[in-house]
């Protein structure tokens, strides 16, 4: 069995280059908003006229062309740093235009070519970063040979003007410094826990290649002798009666378990992949898995709580495996509270703002807190050695995943374990 990672690699990972243009169309929307408020207040507040016509200009254009970059990353664009790079070069030759219009180097907000020089010392790779900054140095030594224009300080009045305008210019650099630098370092986390989770995937999928094919040689290995108990005991329950007619039936029922058993391994993850999802009421199914489940087990059958909105509610997966999945909640639930001695193992189904959830607890021994997270990923077991092969959690959730669903656990160390599983209501 061949994985490809593109097999596990969700498409909602986004590129870091992505997450950064996105970033930078977002600041360059209240870039041009700021640009416009600040261009119109100071026409008013200065003495001698700016060229308004020519200064709106340079903002209308600036916002057509984030406008392109907003449209174009909403149908799917993927930039590189490149387009990183010139989106931000764009931005400062817009702000040189500006400033060259209304002050050249006398203009107190000539300080956001410092924005621009953080923004790209934070996103751009070295090269790019030292172009943007030697640009802007560039376009400042220029401003400087300009003559003077409306903002020159000739007077007390213009000086106090020039204070408070660099006052408010810090304002502005320090609040969109620190929006970009904060809110593009949630969003990048973000995409390394995602990144993380794929590479998990990845080796998961590999590693249940691995599995695979153990299971194709220890199926050729068991259906020997498997065949030979199904035939031997279908003779002994011809045989007998009473009791031990049951009981040699009961030991064909367990045969055949053993066989869907080896046939589930042999498909990947459990065959959720292969089965195609089908819509079906999830109540009667969910009580027939449970059924399954507790026939030939000892101690008390799970209690089922269906919430009566939930009775009817339908939703889409593949049907065996979400009763295999069912099982292997039952499963660790059942294992956790075998040494209790009021044993309690609930499993729940009611519907919530459109999905449906199925929650499957128990009052065992639960999952000490450090642990907590790391359930649910594959080949990761609290069990002790030999009893157990981490798979059976990782396999529930990829069943719920698949279809958009989710998978959350809390537990209590001593005090039991609540398994979550959320799937989208069909036709919510």
């Amino acid at each position: 069995m061949v994985v490809r990672l593109e097999e596990v690699m969700p498409p909602t990972v986004e590129s870091a280059s992505r997450i950064n243009l996105r970033w930078i169309v977002r600041l360059r929307w209240g870039a041009v908003a700021g640009q416009v408020i600040t261009i119109l207040f100071a026409a008013r507040i200065v003495h001698q006229s700016l060229p308004l016509g020519a200064l709106l200009s340079v903002c209308a254009a600036l916002a057509a062309f984030n406008l392109i970059m907003h449209v174009w990353l909403l149908r799917g664009g993927n930039p590189s740093e490149r387009a990183c790079g010139l989106n931000l070069m764009t931005d400062v030759l817009a702000l040189t235009a500006l400033l060259a219009l209304s002050g050249g180097a006398y203009n107190p907000f000539a300080a956001l070519y410092l924005v621009h020089i953080t923004i790209a010392a934070v996103v751009l790779p070295a090269r790019w970063s030292v172009a943007l900054t030697l640009t802007s140095i560039v376009a400042y030594t220029l401003l400087q040979l300009l003559p003077e224009g409306p903002l020159a300080l000739g007077s007390e009045e213009q000086l106090l003007l020039h204070l408070r305008g660099r006052w408010v210019a810090f304002l502005v650099a320090a609040a969109f410094i620190a929006t970009f630098t904060l809110r593009m370092s949630q969003s990048l986390r973000r995409r390394e826990v995602e990144l993380e989770r794929t590479r998990s995937d990845a080796e998961a999928a590999e590693r249940l290649a691995a599995l695979g094919t153990l299971a194709a040689g220890t199926a050729h290995e068991l259906n020997t002798p498997l065949g030979t108990i199904a035939i031997l005991a279908g003779e002994l329950a011809a045989q007998l009666e009473g009791d031990r007619r049951a009981e040699a039936e009961e030991i064909r029922r367990q045969v055949d378990r053993c066989k869907e058993i080896i046939t589930g391994m042999l498909a990947p993850r459990g065959g959720a992949d292969l089965e195609e999802p089908k819509e079906f009421e999830v109540a009667p199914v969910l009580e027939a898995a449970v059924r399954r489940w507790q026939q030939g087990r000892p101690g008390p059958a799970p209690r089922v709580e269906i919430q009566p909105q939930a009775a009817r509610a339908r939703a889409r997966l593949p049907v065996h495996a979400f009763e295999r999945a069912i099982a292997n909640l039952l499963d660790n639930a059942a294992e956790a509270t075998e040494h209790r001695s009021a044993r309690e193992v609930r499993i729940a189904l009611e519907r919530h703002r459109g999905d449906l959830r199925i929650e499957v607890a128990d009052n065992g021994v639960g999952v000490p807190e450090p642990l907590l997270r790391r359930i649910g990923e594959p080949f990761f077991t609290t069990k002790e050695p030999g009893r157990g092969t981490g798979l059976g959690l990782y396999l529930a959730r990829h069943v719920v995943e698949r279809q958009g669903g989710e998978m959350t656990v809390t537990s209590a160390e001593g005090r039991g374990t609540q398994v979550t599983l959320t799937v989208p209501e069909a036709g919510a």
